[in-house]
């Protein structure tokens, strides 16, 4: 509702020239009040630098320059006085291995007990108090972070760390990624509440909850009532085509198997008109629909369930005339019979991409794409052929429809072959070959969503539905295979390459071997 902007007080801001709604009123309050709130917050603490600094380098490659290093982190600023000492090692000189998760653990525990004792507490359990360890192994990939137990991080915190100090390890940059390391630490450490990111996700939530929810009811009450207002000039439209589509589906020739499955569309066509009927009686009318009508859950629902059933209605009732005018070969049917080509046209447009493997594809793969190459072309010169025999009068459309099926179970079962031959070629057991073939049903739902209008592909699902079988005939098939295929393939090749590489080698690894006598200190290491 429009309201004044005027203030006989003070003098407003600008403003756009379209007045914010209430809800939107408080959206800007509430993100005003969270600025506010983190612009009087406290100052952090008085910065400190470290009380002492080492650098320790025990290759003799020399991965860093000591001196130099030390110069620079002796100028970080931490919140509290700290003894920071940076060791880079290698852990094979410890005896250690590159697989074992704890290497670099074993390695810095092993360092202070045998060259560094003052970085050890009194009871030998924990890192002294007081005391930072950042921890870099070059040649092994390590990274690891340790602490006293008074400056210790949550292993969050560690985890930070390390992070901090990935992206410049990975590029050979080892004085950059402990400095990296270092200035993190320095700013988790005691950092205020109020600077955590969690803290300023909660405020953000807290104080913007309100705008969001207010903006978020507004959109959606207009999305429901926009959904309304192109729905009922469209209702209006299938229910003055509504005898077309009655007689349409009268004079259908009750001896064609397509015309069966244009009768079963009439039937949920008789349905959802009912259903469209009883939806649309309950919505208010444009001009007694009141400015909140939209807001609730309830409203939104019906609106997006009279969207579906009119927006099916509208597909339905053309595919039945459409389905009637090609078997009789009547109007437009040149129309429906260019959507029953179109799956097969479109898999003979991306044959290329579809089969375009790189060089890891078998002899015998190799021979499978080429075979289907050529039956690509065949299948194509046979669409045109059939295009202008229907033309001429040569042959009668439910047997034209035939032999569109007939291409396509071959191009289906051509896929399917090389399919099997992409498993077998690639799968190392039986596993990884029953990951391959669950990505099928990835494919399958992607495949659907083409959106297909052919009456072949409603013959076909309601052969599957009377057989109990997916395919209908125990056989892989699809109206548009090779579409099918470059999904698949993309889809399995993803599974497998999860599969064999899981993501979860990055992560931190906490604790000491059994060798390390119960080692309690604080601290983790990551690899990079």
């Amino acid at each position: 509702m429009p309201f004044s902007t005027a203030d006989p007080v003070a003098v407003q801001p600008a403003r756009s020239q379209s007045a914010p709604t209430p809800l939107a009123a408080l959206a800007l309050a509430a993100l005003v009040s969270l600025l506010s709130l983190l612009v009087m917050l406290p100052a952090p603490a008085l910065a400190e630098t470290p009380r002492s600094v080492s650098v320790t380098d025990t290759d003799t490659t020399g991965h860093v320059d000591p001196e130099i290093l030390e110069s620079r982190l002796a100028d970080v600023d931490f919140r509290r006085q700290v003894d920071l000492a940076v060791l880079v090692l290698d852990i094979t000189d410890y005896g250690l291995e590159e697989s074992q998760d704890t290497a670099l653990n074993d390695a810095v525990l092993a360092h202070a007990k045998d060259a560094a004792p003052e970085l050890l507490a009194p009871d030998g359990d924990h890192w002294a108090d007081g005391t930072v360890i950042i921890a870099l192994d070059p040649e092994n990939r390590f990274v690891g972070t340790y602490a006293g137990e008074d400056v210790k991080l949550d292993e969050d915190g560690f985890e930070a760390v390390q992070e901090a100090m990935r992206d410049d390890a990975a590029d050979g940059d080892w004085e950059g990624s402990l400095q990296a390391g270092v200035e993190e630490y320095a700013d988790l450490l005691d950092r205020p509440w109020w600077q955590h990111p969690a803290t300023l996700v909660v405020g953000l939530v807290a104080l913007g909850g309100a705008a969001v929810t207010a903006l978020s009811l507004v959109g959606l009450r207009r999305a429901a009532r926009r959904r309304v207002d192109e729905s009922l000039p469209r209702l209006d439209d299938v229910l003055s085509k509504r005898r077309l589509t009655d007689a349409a589906a009268r004079t259908l020739p009750t001896e064609s198997v397509y015309a069966q499955a244009a009768l079963a569309d009439h039937e949920t066509y008789r349905e959802k008109i009912e259903e469209a009927t009883q939806l649309r009686t309950q919505l208010p009318t444009p001009q007694e629909r009141r400015w909140a009508w939209g807001l609730k859950g309830p409203e939104r629902t019906l609106a997006r369930d009279f969207e579906q059933v009119v927006t099916y209605l509208d597909d339905i009732d053309d595919d039945i005339i459409g389905t009637n005018d090609l078997l009789h070969r009547l109007g437009d049917w040149h129309a429906a019979w260019e959507r029953e080509l179109a799956p097969l046209q479109d898999s003979i447009d991306s044959i290329d991409s579809a089969l375009e493997d790189g060089e890891d594809v078998s002899p015998e793969e190799a021979a499978a794409a080429a075979d289907l190459r050529e039956m690509g072309g065949d299948v194509a010169q046979e669409m045109q052929t059939l295009t202008s025999q229907l033309e001429a009068d040569q042959i009668d459309p439910d047997s034209a429809l035939r032999r569109l099926d007939t291409l396509t179970t071959e191009l289906s079962a051509a896929v399917a072959a090389l399919q099997r031959l992409r498993i077998s070629h690639l799968a190392a057991d039986d596993e990884e070959a029953e990951v391959m073939r669950d990505a099928s049903w990835d494919a399958d739902l992607e495949h659907e969503d083409q959106g297909y209008r052919s009456v072949r592909g409603r013959r076909h699902a309601l052969d599957a539905a009377a057989s109990g079988s997916p395919d209908g005939q125990g056989t892989f098939w699809h109206l548009s295979p090779l579409l099918w295929y470059r999904t698949w393939h993309d889809e399995a090749d993803t599974d497998l390459e999860a599969h064999r590489n899981p993501s979860s080698s990055s992560g931190s690894t906490s604790g000491y071997s059994a060798s390390s006598g119960g080692f309690s200190g604080a601290g983790s290491s990551s690899r990079f």
